[in-house]
């Protein structure tokens, strides 16, 4: 004959306690711990939102500036680049032989970033822009062009190295800038960390 294990039925009975529930007590912990979390994360996030904005601006500005560059070089035409205040750069072909100037890119600067100096910031380790207190630094006159050969030439035709800061103003901890190397067009861009820039 076949035996059959029967087991115990839990009952409400046998277990009082866990029929219980939570107690208030518990709630009420479970809610401060969720709190103090969102207490916690929500600063970090905002000060992560922020820094992630502040780097894609200066990313942007590379990118248009690499690309002013190796449309120089592919296009053989010099193109000049103007600074519009506060955060606008304007890229033009210049047309040969005529020597007009035709509009062929825009950029602009978005989440509150402008083309700003920081004066207690300083300099970038690149040092383009010595003592400068300009949003907009260059070693010779504006305006400033990347030439067929991929250099940057100023107005007098001289080769030049140049500085563009930007950040949210009044905010110095949102400092970033991009390095413009003349001789070969190589551009690095640094961010400020509170004591030193990176890259």
């Amino acid at each position: 004959m076949a035996r059959t294990a029967t087991l115990p039925a839990a009952s409400a009975a046998a277990h009082p306690a866990a029929a219980a529930g939570f107690t208030l007590t518990e709630m009420i912990v479970v809610v401060a711990l969720i709190g103090i979390g969102f207490a916690v994360a929500i600063p970090v996030t905002m000060d992560m939102v922020t820094r992630a904005k502040n780097d894609s601006s200066v990313v942007v500005a590379h990118t248009f500036l690499d690309s002013a560059r190796d449309r120089a070089v592919a296009e053989r035409r010099n193109f000049e680049l103007t600074f519009i205040m506060p955060n606008r750069m304007q890229l033009e072909r210049i047309e040969v032989p005529s020597g007009l100037k035709t509009v062929v890119a825009e950029m602009q600067l978005e989440g509150g970033q402008e083309f700003v100096n920081f004066p207690d910031v300083g300099d970038t380790p690149d040092q383009f822009a010595l003592s400068a207190t300009e949003a907009i630094k260059f070693t010779g006159t504006q305006p400033v062009m990347f030439t067929s050969d991929g250099s940057l030439i100023d107005s007098a035709g001289d080769v030049v190295n140049g500085t563009v800061f930007m950040g949210v103003p009044d905010h110095p901890e949102t400092a970033r800038a991009v390095t413009i190397f003349g001789v070969t067009g190589m551009l690095r861009t640094w961010k400020w960390r509170g004591a030193e820039w990176f890259q």
